[in-house]
């Protein structure tokens, strides 16, 4: 299954959507075209047309990827949702993984976790590398994990679902320095570490968030306390 880049995006939108806004699912043909240009978590950023839209729903549809669902009583836009559950057998959290795969590209299982808890729950890493794993087998694998890249201390997973998607022979790609060897020895955390470090990010983010909270009442005090005039007294 090779699908072309505004395929993608459209199918991409419908599997984020019908999780992070129910009430505006199934979507109609303007919402698709606003969700697949919209700023945020996508990459890249497009501007596709209604037309281009429109004809990537035809394709989608052609492939039972797709299917038009009956309208409300007294809508009159046609409405669309996805048929992945019909034709590929994804369950919610598979669909959440692969929504972010499609719409944000390549990224490492914690990116996953982090990105895709906005549309269903992750409780720990292991159950992301073990969806993972499910999709990367079976007769038809739907995502590769990439081999460690200079520099980073992750792998990274990609689709297989689309143009440019192709396997990467490994001797293509370079060949790890021995600081990177040694740098994948070690980042080989267990998932009850990274799922530590994530807690613990989740952590430190609510306390800069109650931190930003007590600035801004002593911001204010200290604005309270320039308007005072001692003749007042």
């Amino acid at each position: 299954m090779k699908l072309g880049e505004i395929e993608l995006r459209v199918l991409g939108v419908l599997l984020e959507k019908a999780m992070t806004t129910p009430g505006s699912y199934p979507m109609t043909l303007n919402a698709l075209v606003v969700g697949a240009n919209q700023k945020q978590n996508r990459d890249p950023v497009t501007d596709h047309s209604e037309a281009d839209v429109a004809r990537a729903l035809h394709s989608l549809i052609l492939a039972g990827l797709v299917r038009e669902a009956p309208p409300p009583h007294g809508a009159r836009a046609n409405r669309f949702v996805h048929n992945v559950v019909e034709k590929l057998h994804w369950d919610p959290r598979e669909q959440a993984l692969m929504a972010e795969l499609i719409l944000r590209g390549r990224q490492t299982a914690g990116e996953l976790r982090a990105h895709a808890s906005r549309m269903t729950a992750f409780p720990d890493m292991h159950g992301v590398h073990a969806i993972l794993n499910g999709l990367m087998g079976g007769e038809t694998p739907f995502v590769e994990e990439l081999r460690r890249e200079p520099g980073r201390s992750a792998n990274r997973y990609r689709h297989l679902l689309g143009e440019g998607a192709e396997v990467v022979s490994p001797a293509a790609l370079p060949s790890p320095s021995q600081e990177d060897t040694y740098h994948e020895s070690v980042d080989r955390s267990s998932p009850a570490d990274v799922e530590a470090l994530l807690d613990r990010v989740s952590t430190l983010e609510s306390q800069v968030e109650q931190l930003t909270g007590l600035i801004e009442e002593l911001r204010k005090e200290v604005g309270g306390l320039d308007r005072f005039d001692p003749e007042e007294v």
